[in-house]
């Protein structure tokens, strides 16, 4: 486990380390050869994954041309029957919770199909992996401890300082071989050392507020977090519902899409939303067309300030 950034950051380092490793099952080491001869390495990934994912495979190489990008249904959810063909080649990246409306790729079924297959998964869950800390929540997430690695942030649904995204990786030699830096003057610790896990030799020490909230909430205090933050979002989009906006897609953890019956009429809408002091929402574009973005991720939004932000809405909207 590294301590980066953020998710975005935490995504570069898992998929190095995956890109290396399916290299070498080629008989390919790309430390000493570099990446300019090296064989073919196939990238699948769904049509709906978050813009970091696409930015890692482009630092690392990787272009668009040569990506595989797999259909998904109106939630983005990948579509299982319309996933290639998979191989001890491939890189396989899954999606727990979509950036719009929280939806997660059917991890279970597809990390079977990848392991048959010997594929490498990777798991990009920024906010919503951490459904997996809920009874409620993990099963959104079932099937998650099957990949190869997994990137996450603390910032986002943990509410940790900001600056504090989790890499995971199952094969530690291959992880810390794809990032490891070398020289001389380099001293390591005789414990574990950070370092290794992480394209950074100069950092923050992100650990300490990360133990410090770990440490005060506990393994039961996350869990009434993640079931808070969702309780809030499922009141939230039926409040909103009842009020003439149409729910785009189902309530899958955190936040929720919901649009006006005109794209002018919605753009309108999140524009009062935005100006209002009370609540402030993103707008995005979903299959095309506007929506306004909800996501509920701080621990001191109380019910009473949802049921305020609902009468915004509600005013915005007459």
């Amino acid at each position: 486990m590294g301590l980066v950034t953020g998710s975005s950051n935490a995504i570069i380092c898992a998929l190095a380390a995956a890109r290396n490793t399916l290299l070498k099952r080629q008989g390919y080491d790309l430390a000493e050869n570099g990446l300019r001869n090296a064989p073919a390495i196939r990238i699948v990934v769904g049509a709906d994954a978050h813009s970091s994912v696409k930015a890692a495979l482009s630092v690392l190489g990787f272009g668009k041309a040569e990506t595989e990008i797999v259909p998904t249904d109106e939630f983005g959810r990948m579509k299982i029957e319309n996933v290639p063909e998979l191989d001890n080649h491939t890189l396989l990246i899954l999606q727990a919770g979509n950036v719009n409306g929280g939806s997660y790729d059917p991890i279970d079924k597809l990390c079977d199909l990848a392991k048959e297959r010997g594929a490498w998964v990777h798991i990009d869950g920024a906010f919503g992996l951490w459904a997996a800390a809920s009874k409620k929540y993990r099963y959104l997430v079932k099937g998650m401890e099957k990949a190869d690695s997994w990137s996450t942030d603390a910032h986002k649904t943990l509410n940790a300082g900001y600056d504090c995204g989790i890499v995971l990786c199952r094969h530690r030699d291959e992880f810390t071989a794809a990032l490891q830096a070398s020289g001389a003057y380099i001293q390591y610790g005789e414990s574990r050392d950070g370092m290794l896990y992480t394209t950074e030799m100069s950092r923050r020490a992100r650990a300490v507020p990360l133990w410090a909230v770990l440490k005060s909430l506990g393994a039961k205090g996350v869990e009434q977090l993640i079931d808070t933050l969702c309780g809030h979002a499922e009141h939230f989009a039926a409040g909103l519902q009842k009020a003439g906006f149409e729910l785009v897609n189902p309530v899958f953890f955190n936040q929720f899409m919901v649009r006006c019956e005109t794209e002018r009429k919605t753009e309108h809408v999140l524009h009062e939303i935005q100006n209002s002091g009370i609540c402030w929402c993103s707008g995005s574009k979903w299959k095309g067309e506007s929506v306004i973005r909800v996501s509920i991720c701080s621990h001191a939004t109380t019910r009473e300030d949802i049921d305020k932000s609902i009468r915004v809405f509600c005013q915005a909207l007459h």
